[in-house]
């Protein structure tokens, strides 16, 4: 059964972009980050499987150990394995096999399992967060299975900015990753570096990326015009989203235009949910609300001779 994989180069690119990112989140939170990471994938491994099993050529993706890494690295460390196991089945059949498959999902697969646990089960996904090691801690949680329970904290960047107007963290450890936060959410540092290596590896398109970074920055500006809008940036899970989730090759327009209005819209939305909304975190919700009504705007460009 494990013999029967698809061969995907770029996948296996936007895989190895993920091993720095993964490794520094062990460190920050512990060993059992693995165990969530794992479990992810193993799960949206039989679950692909499940669907082609009787196909003619019964091979599982590489894009299904990509999904399961990205919706696994949006989870909080603590949250309990089984939810990690949940959100990837969820997004390979809601978010894949239920629109045929590889290459014809109209979501982006990961979002869409994380919007579900989020929604599903906001107490494990909201109030319970932990403290990163820092490096006078190390080897930190390289070698501990998890963070102590005095580390844990019910306050991020972005639920602590709504409630009270005020930075919970500097700039400097926000940008690189020393603040509670999802796994692979906290280090903008390491996203950037990861964007550049898929930019460069032509594994994903920069004009997504930009796009949707521009559109962050400025609507940061209008809505919270007392606030560093690069820092609103690099809080919550935006900056992941716009590197690994924005550049999904399947789920995102393919015309030069329809790209830029797509930036435009997921940046919009996100900074609008996260000031109106009831949560904190509106990437995920942009992200999918753009994705529905892409088709429809890439038509009406067609009709006018847009491209």
């Amino acid at each position: 059964m494990f013999e029967k994989i698809m061969k995907q180069q770029i996948m296996n690119r936007v895989l190895y972009a993920l091993i720095p990112i993964v490794i520094f989140s062990v460190y920050l939170f512990g060993l059992r980050v693995l165990a969530v990471v794992a479990i992810a994938n193993l799960a949206a491994y039989l679950t692909e499987w499940l669907f082609v099993r009787k196909k003619q050529a019964g091979k599982v993706s590489m894009a299904a150990f990509v999904t399961g890494s990205l919706v696994a690295l949006t989870l909080p460390p603590t949250i309990p394995l089984w939810i990690s196991a949940l959100a990837a089945v969820v997004s390979i059949c809601f978010g894949k096999m239920v629109f045929g498959g590889f290459g014809t999902n109209l979501f982006n697969p990961a979002i869409l399992g994380r919007t579900f646990v989020y929604i599903s089960f906001p107490n494990q996904m909201t109030i319970s967060w932990v403290k990163p090691y820092l490096f006078s801690d190390f080897p930190g949680g390289l070698l501990r299975w998890q963070a102590n329970p005095a580390m844990q904290t019910g306050a991020t960047i972005l639920n602590n900015y709504r409630a009270t107007s005020t930075a919970l963290h500097s700039f400097t450890d926000a940008f690189v990753g020393f603040i509670p936060g999802s796994i692979g959410e906290t280090s903008a540092l390491l996203i950037i570096l990861a964007g550049i290596y898929l930019i460069l590896s032509k594994t994903a398109k920069w004009q997504p990326m930009l796009a949707t970074l521009l559109s962050v920055v400025i609507f940061s500006f209008i809505f919270y015009p007392q606030m560093n809008p690069l820092y609103f940036l690099i809080s919550g899970g935006a900056m992941f989203g716009i590197v690994f989730m924005v550049t999904d090759p399947i789920s995102s327009p393919k015309g030069k235009i329809a790209i830029w209005i797509y930036g435009l819209l997921i940046g919009f939305l996100t900074v609008f949910i996260r000031r109106y909304a009831l949560f904190a975190e509106g990437f995920m919700f942009a992200l999918l609300l753009t994705n529905a009504f892409m088709p429809l705007i890439e038509y009406g460009l067609e009709k006018v001779g847009v491209k």
